[in-house]
């Protein structure tokens, strides 16, 4: 598989193993864990001992992935000659959308903000997590569509940035 983050290409090979373990290759890289499903829809890696719960929503051929308090998007590329379907807004049109449904935590950055790639905009709790928001490219906050204690849900746009 091949999946984009951060503007950066990876080749990833994932590999069930006799025990139910999984292998992953990421490049040079290899990583062996266990996932255990819960009720609820997220995964518990465990990572040499270490637990973190995951969750992963799809859209198209994104995959976001929260993890340890932040979110993750993966993009699966797409193959030449196919044509993507909308999937509403992206960062890639400037604006942040919700990944799950939360509620604003904290708002790091105000309209008319300077902010780079990878700056934290807003703070999101989502089933005992807190997700950053981060701004996905430099630019200046055009507008804040949310305030702190707003409930949102999945796919709903919470800042524009251009």
């Amino acid at each position: 598989m091949i999946y984009t983050h951060g503007g950066e290409t990876y080749t990833v090979e994932l590999e069930r193993l006799p025990d139910d373990s999984y292998r992953a290759v990421i490049g040079e890289q290899v990583i062996t864990f266990r996932a255990e499903t819960q009720p609820n829809g997220s995964v518990i890696l465990v990572l040499g001992g270490e637990r973190m719960t995951t969750h992963v929503e799809s859209a198209g051929n994104d995959r976001y992935v929260a993890l340890g308090g932040d979110v993750f998007t993966l993009s699966i590329p797409e193959k030449r000659g196919s044509r993507r379907r909308g999937t509403g807004a992206s960062a890639g049109d400037g604006s942040l959308i919700a990944q799950m449904p939360g509620q604003v935590r904290e708002i790091m950055a105000a309209e008319g903000d300077r902010v780079e790639r990878g700056q934290p905009i807003l703070l999101l709790e989502a089933m005992k997590m807190e997700i950053r928001v981060n701004a996905a490219a430099d630019g200046t906050v055009k507008r804040l569509l949310v305030k702190q204690g707003d409930v949102v849900e999945r796919g709903q746009v919470l800042a524009e940035i251009e």
